[in-house]
């Protein structure tokens, strides 16, 4: 995560045209998308809550059985189509939205992978 920190704080007109940065921002994000949705998707089997095998069903999941707070909910169901896009490639990755994404939320995906973790040390400590 103080990788990603790092990254945000490099300015726009630097980022844009340094495609190093733009891979290391994307296979960071990567990570964090990956480990919030492995933590919920343990989470929900652990709980026996899981909606369906889907990523979008787990996330739903963890959501509906209020694990994490209602605040996090818009951010929680839009990390699978990130994690989607990053991964297959189904749309064309907008630097800009992973850019405006990371200042204006990564403090938010940090606060979700602490409040899994910490959830998921309860069910297996």
């Amino acid at each position: 995560m103080e990788k990603l920190r790092n990254i945000v704080e490099t300015p726009w007109d630097e980022y844009r045209v340094n495609e190093d940065l733009q891979a290391l921002a994307e296979r960071h994000l990567h990570i964090v998308l990956e480990s919030i949705l492995d933590l919920a998707a343990f989470i929900a089997a652990r709980k026996g809550v899981s909606r369906g095998p889907s990523y979008r069903e787990v996330v739903e999941s963890i959501i509906y059985a209020n694990i994490v707070p209602r605040k996090y909910s818009d951010i929680l169901l839009a990390v699978p189509g990130m994690r989607n896009i990053l991964v297959h490639g189904y749309a064309e990755i907008r630097h800009d939205i992973i850019y405006d994404t990371l200042r204006n939320e990564l403090d938010k995906f940090m606060d979700l992978v602490r409040i899994l973790w910490g959830e998921a040390e309860k069910l297996d400590p």
